[in-house]
């Protein structure tokens, strides 16, 4: 899939405009504070990318909404996509006709590496949860509903241990059921992950990355541990076992990522799940996403950046930002101050 035109007016620190993207690698190039990243989570959410904080956010400072709209080629041919971004969230309109973002679930969309992933390595668990999370309900949507049914579960259970336990063992049971089957989901991803991951980093950082996940019951035995710890649960009031509490393990040469990766390895490792994360798309849905990278070529030596460029040569589209033009990419479009020009095609 591919973005063919984008259109935008009274998105946070951007300019009225548009934008042709063809095939290929398009630099953003701008200073800091110039709008590069906000024009890549505009072209993020107009490729029907999920929206993370809150919609006002998105809208620009004495506006009462934002539009933006994109032209998009794919596998079912050309279609348009235009929103609109209020305080009160997200309306869309697919090809001219009101929709909503479950028809766009069958959709390879775009994959995006944003500052914040740093998180995903250096955070804390529920950071890399929240990735893996996110990641597994790009392929299955009935995820999100299990999640619902699991957290609302998990408060009930809460709540009773709370209470004294009374009432408790129904809530337990659906906690297991529930968390049972997140955790056996969770593996098959991560058996998924795992070599891609691998593969990818050696590439591009010559070393090991292996990928595991810490759990605090198996999925066979979580009711089982539910009932065991029960006692320690009543004493302090919450659940201590199932997926709520589990971690994803980062590894590079045998050392634990998390606690030992300088900046420049875990923007690295970010970077390597986020291109893993594309490829996985792209075998789903039998064509590429858009793949948006944001300030990534920063942290990257020569060597390094020609070793990235190289792979995502064969990605359909890739738009990456930097301060200054990166070596070997298609093209190239200065952005200052929220407008953008191309400066070389």
């Amino acid at each position: 899939m591919r973005i063919l035109r984008f259109q935008s007016q009274g998105f946070r620190n951007l300019r009225p405009g548009e934008l042709l993207l063809p095939s290929g690698i398009t630099a953003l190039v701008g200073k800091n504070a110039a709008g590069k990243t906000n024009l890549l989570e505009a072209l993020y959410l107009a490729s029907g990318g999920e929206l993370r904080g809150a919609a006002a956010e998105r809208v620009a400072f004495g506006e009462r909404e934002a539009w933006i709209a994109a032209e998009l080629e794919g596998l079912l041919g050309r279609y348009r996509l235009e929103q609109r971004i209020s305080p009160e969230g997200r309306a869309l309109r697919l090809n001219g006709a009101p929709a909503s973002f479950r028809e766009l679930a069958g959709l390879p969309g775009a994959v995006w590496l944003r500052p914040e992933d740093l998180a995903i390595v250096k955070g804390a668990p529920e950071d890399r949860r929240r990735f893996l999370d996110a990641l597994i309900a790009r392929f299955s949507p009935r995820y999100r509903v299990l999640q619902s049914a699991y957290e609302r579960a998990l408060r009930q259970r809460n709540a009773a241990l709370k209470a004294g336990g009374r009432g408790v063992e129904p809530f337990s049971e659906q906690v297991a059921l529930y968390g049972a089957e997140i955790l056996r989901l969770r593996r098959r991803m991560v058996q998924r992950l795992r070599p891609l991951a691998a593969e990818l980093f050696r590439a591009l950082a010559l070393g090991e990355l292996w990928l595991g996940l810490v759990e605090t019951a198996a999925p066979e035995r979580l009711r089982e541990k539910l009932f065991e710890r029960l006692p320690e649960e009543l004493e302090r009031g919450v659940t201590l076992s199932g997926p709520h509490r589990d971690d994803l393990a980062l590894r590079l040469d045998g050392r634990d990522a998390v606690r030992f990766a300088s900046r420049g390895e875990a923007r690295t490792v970010a970077l390597v799940l986020r291109l893993a994360e594309h490829r996985l798309l792209e075998e789903h849905h039998g064509e590429p996403p858009v793949l948006l990278l944001d300030d990534v070529v920063a942290e990257l030596d020569e060597t390094r950046q020609r070793a990235l460029l190289a792979h995502i040569r064969g990605v359909e589209q890739a738009v990456v930002t930097a301060t200054h033009e990166p070596v070997g990419v298609d093209r190239v479009v200065r952005i200052e101050a929220g407008a953008w020009e191309v400066s070389r095609a």
